[in-house]
């Protein structure tokens, strides 16, 4: 596939919530939609330090035997000649339970690559606490010292997982802009895990994005129809996208993982299991970025091409620019 001809720039935030969402198929896959920088969660998110690295290396090996995909480390990786037509692969952990509570394993982990990082996935971790805690008590001592380590060394914090109040503790103690990887307004969506309005103004007014979790949604209408309120809520500097397919590999796996991915429980039962093998869930995924379904959607409803290009990665850019050293 050759990559789109596109003036825009495209940062699908967290396209591989998967360390086997990255595969070569699916960076060619990027490359033709026009995508400069993708997000990956490059481990599971229940594996402790030695899984992870594994993991890690993983995903490096499948990013360095790829002709046009790099590990993102700096941002001046993003404008170097050598990258030009190449997708930035953004490394992530979802959940900090790889890091325990040692300052050093983060130093550890940002050596391996990592770049962004969530404070908490579902229960609470040594940072902090997740969405699903029961009473939100805030960073720890340790996510405290850990959110100034971050500002130190160029990791992008992502609020997405994080309870209300760990996430505002987290966004105001730090000094770059802090975003959303996969999430949305809680008064479109619901749900523990969705960020209450309030949270995503405080997130805006520090120079942060909320990135838009297409798998909450069911067309790209309806996505658009999200972005519109995000728009309104914050304006047109604050809202990124994030288009990725849900791929589970094993009856265990999907299991573990059905409580945080929207409707999946309810298809759970339905799915035969007597053997293992992979599903996808219907739904619009990464298609989203096809120029032909969001960026029509976006032309469609009157946003600017400059608006478009904000949007469509210009924010999260203006992001990483500044947070990755």
């Amino acid at each position: 596939m050759n990559p789109v001809t596109s003036q825009q720039t495209i940062v699908n935030c967290l396209g591989a919530p998967w360390p086997e969402d990255l595969s070569s198929s699916f960076l060619d896959q990027l490359r033709g939609q026009g995508v400069k920088v993708v997000g990956c969660t490059a481990n599971l998110t229940w594996d402790d330090t030695l899984e992870s690295i594994e993991n890690f290396e993983a995903v490096k090996s499948i990013v360095r035997d790829h002709p046009h995909a790099y590990i993102l480390r700096s941002a001046a990786d993003l404008d170097r000649e050598e990258n030009r037509g190449k997708v930035g692969v953004l490394l992530g952990l979802q959940n900090p339970k790889p890091l325990a509570d040692s300052l050093g394993l983060l130093d550890a982990f940002f050596d391996l690559g990592l770049r962004c990082l969530a404070l908490a996935f579902n229960e609470n971790s040594y940072y902090g606490c997740g969405y699903a805690s029961e009473v939100d008590t805030g960073l720890t001592s340790i996510g405290k010292k850990a959110i100034k380590r971050m500002n130190e060394l160029g990791i992008v914090i992502d609020l997405s997982h994080s309870g209300d109040r760990t996430a505002m503790e987290a966004l105001e103690l730090s000094e770059q802009p802090v975003i959303f990887s996969h999430s949305t307004s809680r008064a479109l969506f619901n749900r523990p895990r969705s960020a209450p309005d309030p949270l995503i103004v405080a997130a805006a007014k520090k120079g942060g994005v909320i990135c838009q979790d297409v798998r909450a949604n069911t067309s790209v209408a309806e996505y658009v129809d999200w972005i519109d309120y995000c728009v309104k809520l914050v304006g047109i500097d604050h809202v990124g996208v994030s288009a990725q397919d849900d791929w589970h590999r094993s009856y265990k796996d999907t299991k573990r993982i059905a409580p945080y991915v929207p409707s999946f429980a309810a298809e759970f039962a339905k799915r035969d299991w007597s053997e293992d093998r992979i599903y996808r869930r219907d739904g619009i995924g990464a298609k989203l970025l096809d120029s032909e379904n969001l960026q029509a959607e976006l032309t469609g409803r009157n946003y600017s091409d400059e608006s478009i290009g904000k949007i469509l990665g210009g924010n999260m850019m203006r992001v990483l620019r500044r947070v990755l050293h």
